[in-house]
């Protein structure tokens, strides 16, 4: 925390799975038919050579795309594919809730908090209407819009928070990534931007109740 530069802090990005939920992808399947789920996942993360999933995760493909592969092996049908992905995303939850009146509480400070996400289409599309993430969030970032991952690098910067800095007229140093993955944080510090990496999302609670206070403290 101590290499944390709390005056000049303009905008914190935090990442998704594993920093503000351990909510697994098709969880409420994994719930219902545990089986299924794991035939999903071994389509999707554990048998696919190609990596598509990191395609999907980049934008090149879409949850029709993967619908589409998922269904040629026979585990369940095209739309039912569709509709699964629909109703499961549509049913994530924040680990501890109470973490969105942290983040209100360092808006209300002129610090602008980002949702910064590699993820699919499924989640801009369905878990981020269910939970509203729009309102209690400055700006929602995911992959699959941005076209890079947040380890992806692309001449000086890294391009996946390179527009939302410009467009903002925020500095690198001026900005914090909170997130689960060393290799994330790595690649911002590299790159100038602030990053602490987090063991759990109780972690992130914490830490932002700490940046509330040092926010505070050099007011």
């Amino acid at each position: 925390m101590t290499d944390v530069n709390f005056d000049k802090l303009k905008v914190i990005f935090i990442d998704w799975y594993l920093t503000l939920t351990s909510v697994t992808f098709l969880n409420k399947l994994k719930i219902e038919d545990y089986a299924l789920f794991r035939k999903f996942i071994e389509v999707i993360f554990e048998n696919n050579p190609e990596g598509w999933q990191y395609d999907w995760a980049r934008g090149k493909l879409t949850k029709e795309d993967a619908a589409e592969k998922i269904s040629q092996t026979g585990i369940m049908s095209y739309e039912k594919v569709l509709q699964t992905f629909a109703d499961c995303c549509s049913h994530q939850t924040l680990d501890y809730p109470e973490v969105l009146n942290e983040i209100n509480k360092i808006r209300q400070k002129g610090i602008k908090v980002v949702l910064a996400t590699d993820n699919w289409d499924v989640f801009t599309d369905y878990t981020v209407p269910s939970l509203q993430l729009n309102k209690h969030f400055d700006a929602v970032l995911s992959s699959n819009q941005i076209g890079y991952l947040k380890r992806d690098e692309q001449k000086q910067s890294i391009p996946f928070f390179a527009g939302y800095l410009e467009q903002n007229n925020i500095f690198a140093p001026e900005s914090l990534l909170i997130d689960d993955n060393v290799i994330n944080t790595e690649m911002c510090q590299k790159h100038h931007i602030q990053g602490i990496k987090v063991q759990s999302t109780k972690d992130t609670l914490n830490l932002l109740d700490i940046i509330i206070k040092e926010r505070t403290f050099h007011e």
